[in-house]
């Protein structure tokens, strides 16, 4: 009765949640959201949730930078995790450096045709072929997301995603589909921590939106 006690206390969600061991593994509420219904079926939203999924899904502007501090107003808490912000962004950036050629492949997919046969996953497209043509330009928007990653926030990060220091000739739409598409597909703890995960998102929004920038001013000067 005495052990059975003991494993309850240890067990219960918010005992496993203070865990380290366990927060280090856990997965982030915008994969479980995406992943799940292909998997299981039958999943449905609901109107009360639509603050919530707002959240989840980064619409809300969660996902845009500066991302706010985790003052326990956050939907998925970043605390217990022992990551700080610089931490976090340094994972992401070796993540991408790490694969950096499969990964650039793999975002150039959302500038082509979808695959076919097509599959029941939304997010899930293991048949798509990468636009070929359009991988230098995907490579360059990832050496300017992992630029930002390591410059920080605050004047250098700053300056690493503004038009001035981003590439020319770059078409909003082609960052946007590309960086957009990775940003998408990214899975915790698959491919990296939720801190990671949640400051890579938030990057690759800040280069789509800085091309986007670059691209109206240069219309504006030449009209």
């Amino acid at each position: 009765v005495h052990s059975c006690s003991c494993e309850q206390r240890l067990f219960t969600p918010a005992a496993v949640n203070r865990r380290p061991s366990y927060r280090h593994v856990q997965s982030d509420f915008y994969t479980h959201v995406h992943d799940l219904p292909p998997q299981i079926g039958r999943c449905q939203s609901v109107p009360e949730a639509e603050e919530f999924a707002a959240e989840i899904d980064g619409s809300d502007g969660s996902w845009s930078l500066p991302l706010p501090e985790d003052d326990g107003s956050l939907l998925q808490p970043l605390q217990g995790l022992g990551a700080g912000a610089d931490a976090a962004r340094r994972e992401a950036a070796e993540r991408l450096l790490h694969n950096h050629e499969a990964i650039g492949r793999f975002a150039a997919r959302g500038l082509s045709a979808p695959g076919f046969p097509p599959v029941a996953a939304e997010l899930s497209d293991p048949n798509a072929a990468p636009a070929e043509e359009a991988l230098p330009v995907v490579d360059a928007l990832l050496r300017h997301t992992t630029h930002a990653l390591l410059d920080g926030e605050g004047d250098a990060g700053a300056v690493a995603l503004s038009p001035d220091t981003l590439s020319g000739g770059i078409e909003p739409r082609a960052a946007a589909a590309s960086l957009g598409y990775l940003r998408d597909r990214i899975s915790v703890p698959r491919d990296m921590s939720y801190p990671a995960a949640r400051q890579l998102r938030a990057h690759l929004n800040g280069v789509i939106e800085g091309v986007g920038a670059k691209a109206a001013a240069a219309a504006a000067a030449a009209s």
